[in-house]
């Protein structure tokens, strides 16, 4: 059975939702929606569909398919703007399942009121890793999730952390946590550790 799902906002957060419905096989088209060319150019090098354009316009989201989707993610770094998303999504399509990430624990009534059956805080990494649950507990309830650290590889050295997978989440550089699509973290030092998210069955 076809189940669609439009990402807003090709984040690492984002990134890692859509690597874990996929890898899952609990949906089978997936369309994301950026307005960062970067971000879009990064989502046909992955292999999925991309429409650019702010995830605010209707006619970016009705070019997405939100109107017919039957999962929508708003993983977009500025919580005001998962705010103003979130609600213009939920008049395109009341059917839809809408999970939206944000920052602030102050904003989870709100987004809910705006229309978001799943509302996920990432204010802290570890914080976050447990509440992805929410995102596809319907899916697949029989996985745990745990987040790691590991060190920067050898030929990881002087890339990208975009360029690590897609379960990289962030950095920890001189003891502070930088998410990775900071500008701030720029090229990957060899002390610098990955912070990534892991899953697994139940019972592993």
């Amino acid at each position: 059975m076809r189940s669609h799902v439009v990402l807003i906002g090709y984040s690492a957060r984002g990134r890692v939702v859509l690597s874990t419905l996929f890898a899952g096989g609990h949906a089978t088209d997936f369309t994301i929606v950026d307005s960062d060319p970067e971000r879009v150019v990064q989502a046909g090098v992955d292999g999925v569909r991309a429409v650019a354009g702010e995830g605010w316009r209707l006619d970016v989201l009705w070019s997405a398919g939100v109107h017919t989707s039957d999962h929508i993610v708003v993983a977009v770094t500025d919580d005001a703007l998962a705010l103003r998303i979130t609600s213009v999504v939920r008049s395109l399509n009341e059917a839809a399942t809408i999970t939206t990430l944000v920052h602030s624990t102050q904003l989870q009534e709100l987004i809910e009121y705006l229309g978001a059956d799943h509302v996920l805080v990432a204010d802290r990494v570890g914080e976050w890793a447990l509440e992805m649950d929410g995102i596809v507990c319907d899916q697949l309830p029989e996985l745990e999730w745990s987040v790691l650290e590991r060190p920067v590889m050898q030929d990881e050295v002087g890339s990208s952390p975009w360029e690590c997978g897609n379960d990289v989440l962030a950095i920890v550089r001189d003891g502070q946590r930088i998410w990775i699509e900071d500008p701030e973290v720029g090229e990957l030092r060899c002390d610098d550790k990955l912070v990534v998210l892991s899953s697994g069955p139940v019972g592993d």
